[in-house]
Parts: structure tokens; C-alpha cells; sequence
């Protein structure tokens, strides 16, 4: 007897594997390093010895990266790239508005409080960099036939 699946099982599947590859891309090294790059850029000041900072840093920038891989995967359709990145306009903008919080609320824990609307281009241009070099990650890997 076979198994059934719904479609959204197998997506889910499809998607869990996908991730699992691209994490293998992935330096770890190099994204801590921006994280701790982008926290020090915003809060100087601020005496971070847990990594409370850096380490939610690194979970935006690998949500981003998984993100922008998952769009790249459309990439071997002919769609461009510019249209994937408006397709994925609201998802990439949730991330972007949480991570903007997330860095008021950690500014408000060290004392050094700014406004979520100054920390918004900070968190696009953050997000934005990973979100892009997950998506080159998958089509390079499509380019190279490791799908």
C-alpha cells in the first residue's frame, strides 16, 4: 500500500530539505561576523556579554538567507530578479519590522534608546544583504546542478 501525502506535506518536505542544503552553504563565521559588524555599527556603546544582540542578529540573517534561497529557487523558470524580489516585498518587509523591534527593545535594555523608524534602514540593508546571497546561493546551485 502506499503512503498519501497532502501537497502540503510534500511542500513542507521539499522546503525542509532545501533548507537543510543551503544551511550547508553557510558560514557560520561569516555571519556572526556582520551580526557582530551591524551591533556594533548601532550601539557602540552598548556592553553585550551574553550576545543577546548578535546571536538574534544571526537568526534574522539566517531567516533572510533561507528566504531569499527559497525565492532563488524560481530563478530556474526565467523569472527575474527583480520580480522575485517583489514577490517576496511583504515577507522580507515582516522580518524587516521585527528586526527593527527587536533592536529598539535591545537599545532600550542597554539604555541607549532610538526610534524604530532610524533603525529601520539599518534592519533593511541588513536583511537585504543576506536575503540576496541566499538567493545568488540557490541559483548557483541550480546553475551547478546540485538540486
Amino acid at each position: 500500500m502506499a503512503e498519501v501525502l497532502s501537497f502540503y506535506q510534500l511542500k513542507t518536505k521539499r522546503d525542509v530539505a532545501l533548507e537543510k542544503k543551503l544551511l550547508r552553504t553557510l558560514s557560520l563565521q561569516r555571519v556572526t561576523a556582520a551580526s557582530e559588524k551591524f551591533t556594533k555599527k548601532l550601539f557602540p556603546f552598548a556592553d553585550d556579554p551574553a550576545g543577546i544582540m548578535s546571536d538574534g542578529c544571526i537568526d534574522f540573517a539566517i531567516e533572510a538567507f533561507l528566504a531569499g534561497g527559497r525565492y532563488g529557487e524560481s530563478s530556474r523558470y526565467g523569472e527575474s530578479f527583480d520580480n522575485m524580489k517583489k514577490r517576496s516585498s511583504q515577507e522580507e518587509d515582516e522580518l524587516i519590522e521585527e528586526l527593527a523591534g527587536c533592536l529598539q527593545s535591545w537599545g532600550t535594555m542597554f539604555r541607549m534608546e532610538q526610534k524604530t523608524s532610524a533603525l529601520y534602514p539599518f534592519a533593511k540593508d541588513f536583511l537585504s544583504m543576506w536575503w540576496q546571497e541566499g538567493f545568488r546561493e540557490s541559483e548557483k546551485r541550480h546553475k551547478l546542478r546540485l538540486h
